[in-house]
């Protein structure tokens, strides 16, 4: 089915039609207009549609664009698939920055009050409640229990918050979601891409690496998290194309309701916290976790569409009951997205014990992916993700047959086992990360960065080692490392250092950690 016009600018539109390769009419009145417009409902739902509700934590919106505002399909294939077969509700906006309040406003559509526990008795009236005698149930929580006893397992061990447990629950979704004969409600909260950032690309597991000594306010250490965040993400997107591949593979693709979002986002800006605590006088830093992914695909959605409306989590709840036919008589706060716009110059997000009104629209976000571009390309592909400071180029390519051997830098290895017992199949180990002290006897020069090297290949740059100069206080370092090239027969990672005084970079050879 069509759906009928939404309200958006002309600038807008142009902009819109860059980003999906098909996307319904638009009209134009104004970017970010919270005029109401009338939303024809999804066709041929019925009592047999089923819903597959995914919640990703820590997942910030602005880590999957690219500068001009599209989806980054070559680092994010699945969340591109999803764009082309959803509605993409890109001006959403979280309600908190705690997955304590976060995610049952998500469940109870209502604003969070920062007084109640994530749990049923504080949020009676919920997803699990109202669908409970229409829907066969399938829940996975993590951190919240607003499912009645005996419903659902509200209990979960410590143990499945580990990542490989996380990514094992994603996967048993995508086959209770693919081969289910019967209407079901499929929810799962999952800790992905959520901290610890232990996965590589190819979602094989490093270790947990040792507290980073550097203060807070240092550019190069949130670069360094920035970079492992988007690891993990790169390795959560290809279980949001698992998804889509199954279900489409699958009779229920149709029938199914699949929605697509997250609790909140996290900032890397230098001298704040990642969200724990909130500033409000930096709306950078507001952006960047607030704003928050939300796709829908409605059941039987035929073509792709992009909506501008001012959209908050709250609203999820009440257009799930809607789209998959699920009676209630229940009051929320949130609208349904399917019968209108909703009407907000602004909206309220929250942290304890405040909150503030964002009347922002979705051109905000672009700024932060413009900030962001500035430590990591946000056009680039996945590879990209390791290519930061001026030896980034190099990443992927072989050291040269003839360079220096540098005597006066020596470099250890903080956790000397790394490279041993690596793995090849998905969530085995695999060195993601290398952290290490570097002491010199003689100055760096401002154009001389570190890079380290697998097996003759560049797998890492370290652009912090440039300009360094002797101490009796070793320079820590870390860094994400290309693994897609190594294997269990690696030999251990070595420091060289790159000269780009000149024209053509000039190779030292420091060695391995000793």
């Amino acid at each position: 089915m069509k759906f009928r016009s939404l309200v958006v600018s002309a600038c807008t539109a142009a902009v819109l039609l860059s980003v999906l390769p098909s996307v319904s009419a638009v009209r134009a009145t104004g970017d970010g207009d919270t005029s109401d417009t009338t939303m024809s409902k999804p066709g041929n739902a019925d009592a047999g549609t089923s819903v597959v509700w995914l919640v990703l934590d820590e997942a910030p919106l602005y880590a999957l664009l690219k500068t001009d505002g599209s989806i980054n399909e070559k680092r994010f294939p699945g969340f591109a698939e999803l764009a082309r077969h959803s509605t993409w509700y890109r001006n959403t906006l979280a309600t908190a920055q705690r997955t304590t309040e976060a995610v049952p406003a998500l469940l109870d559509g209502k604003w969070p009050t920062l007084r109640n526990y994530p749990v049923y008795r504080d949020h009676p009236v919920n997803l699990f409640t109202v669908a409970r005698n229409h829907k066969k149930l399938d829940v996975f929580q993590t951190i919240t229990s607003l499912c009645p006893k005996g419903l659902c397992p509200n209990r979960i061990p410590v143990n499945q918050r580990h990542v490989r447990n996380q990514v094992q629950q994603f996967r048993n979704l995508i086959v209770r979601a693919s081969t289910s004969t019967t209407a079901t409600v499929h929810f799962s909260h999952l800790l992905l891409p959520h901290r610890p950032w232990r996965l590589s690309t190819e979602s094989r597991v490093g270790k947990d690496l040792e507290s980073d000594p550097r203060p807070g306010d240092i550019l190069d250490r949130r670069r360094d998290s920035y970079q492992a965040l988007l690891r993990q993400f790169v390795a959560t997107d290809a279980l949001v194309l698992e998804l889509i591949s199954e279900l489409k593979k699958s009779a229920n693709w149709e029938r199914t309701m699949l929605v697509v979002t997250t609790d909140h986002g996290i900032t890397f800006v230098p001298g704040e916290s990642y969200r724990d605590e909130v500033n409000p006088n930096n709306p950078g830093t507001l952006e960047d976790i607030y704003r928050i992914p939300l796709f829908i695909k409605y059941p039987n959605q035929q073509s792709s569409a992009v909506n501008n409306c001012p959209v908050s989590s709250i609203d999820i709840l009440p257009t799930v009951l809607s789209a998959a036919q699920i009676p209630h008589r229940e009051r929320f706060d949130g609208k349904d997205l399917t019968a209108t716009c909703p009407r907000r110059t602004s909206r309220r997000v929250q942290w304890p014990y405040t909150g503030t009104d964002m009347t922002t629209n979705f051109s905000a976000i672009l700024k932060r992916v413009r900030y962001y571009n500035k430590w990591v390309s946000a056009n680039g592909d996945v590879d990209d993700i390791h290519r930061v400071g001026r030896s980034g180029q190099l990443i992927g390519t072989r050291t040269p047959d003839t360079f220096k051997r540098s005597t006066k830098v020596k470099w250890l290895n903080i956790d000397r086992t790394s490279f041993q017992n690596i793995g090849s199949s998905s969530l085995s180990y695999v060195p993601s990360r290398v952290s290490g002290l570097v002491t010199t006897s003689t100055a760096f020069c401002t154009r001389c960065e570190g890079v380290l090297v697998v097996d003759n290949v560049v797998v890492a740059s370290i652009p912090e080692l440039a300009g360094i100069q002797p101490s009796s206080t070793p320079q820590y370092i870390t860094t994400s490392l290309l693994t897609s090239g190594i294997t269990s027969s690696s030999g251990p990672a070595e420091l060289w250092i790159v000269d780009w005084t000149r024209s053509t970079p000039v190779f030292s050879r420091v060695g391995p950690s000793r």
